[in-house]
């Protein structure tokens, strides 16, 4: 599918009269369907919430800190180790990684208990295309962190072509997310850069983007020691003079983006 303003794109239905902020306090299970319907008649943002939704929550369950605590008990009680890259994580390390994992989830997830898609990809890219389509610049910076999510590496093969469209139009959606000055798309560039999917591996780009959204209003949306751990995890292969060039860049970078909200 094209990006809505391109010449080729098709048209596409008139926003429905009732945006989709009156059902952002109502629990996702309840309203699912009318955010299905007001989506199919236009209305990115219920099409964004549709997709986040799916893509973040599937499966979500609140998971107390005792909970936690006990299963690492019982993990280390096994002998069980787990692993970051390279690196085994001691009980302590692992109980906070949990903790912060879970702190997360809670506060994307905390409208949107109860999905149990046995397959939630499908509808999650097909919601968050449709929003991207529809102008939602959100949707157009996540596009690319979904874009591929439901191939396999067999299909990728076959599929090469259309892959290769998806990438054009997932770097198109998220460059034009930017310059429309969405937070977010800061914190999709990293990504894309730290692991190398839309653009080629760059750790000191990477770090960049980061950095930038860091400085933005909308870095509140991640749990602070999630936010801290992945800017010390950016920084750790660059040297000093590295990180100087992109804290300064990025300084730049974060005030085309200072808006509390999505454009």
């Amino acid at each position: 599918m094209a990006p809505a303003d391109s010449p080729h794109s098709p048209p596409t239905a008139p926003p429905s009269m009732q945006a989709a902020s009156d059902l952002d306090d109502r629990p996702f299970v309840e309203a699912r369907a009318e955010l299905e319907r007001r989506a199919e008649r236009g209305d990115a943002r219920a099409a964004a919430r549709l997709g986040r939704a799916f893509a973040q929550c599937n499966g979500y369950v609140p998971v107390d800190d005792a909970q936690l605590e006990s299963w690492v008990v019982e993990a280390t009680a096994r002998g069980v180790v787990f692993n970051e890259g390279d690196h085994p994580l001691g009980p302590d390390a692992l109980l906070a990684r949990l903790k912060a994992n879970q702190a997360q989830r809670a506060r994307d997830c905390a409208n949107a208990g109860g999905i149990d898609e046995k397959d939630p990809w499908p509808l999650a890219f097909r919601w968050t295309e449709r929003a991207a389509a529809l102008g939602d610049a959100d949707a157009q910076a996540l596009y690319g962190s979904l874009a591929f999510a439901t191939y396999s590496a067999r299909s990728a093969i076959v599929d090469a072509e259309e892959l290769r469209e998806r990438k054009r139009i997932a770097r198109d959606y998220l460059e034009r997310s930017l310059a429309r000055g969405d937070a977010l798309a800061l914190q999709q560039m990293y990504l894309h850069h730290a692991h190398g999917t839309l653009y080629p591996e760059d750790a000191e780009a990477a770090y960049r983007y980061l950095y930038a959204y860091s400085l933005t209003p909308r870095s509140v949306e991640l749990a602070p020691d999630a936010l801290a751990r992945l800017l010390d995890e950016a920084a750790a292969p660059l040297d000093d003079a590295a990180r100087e060039r992109a804290r300064s860049a990025a300084r730049a970078l974060a005030a085309c983006c200072m808006s509390p909200g999505a454009p």
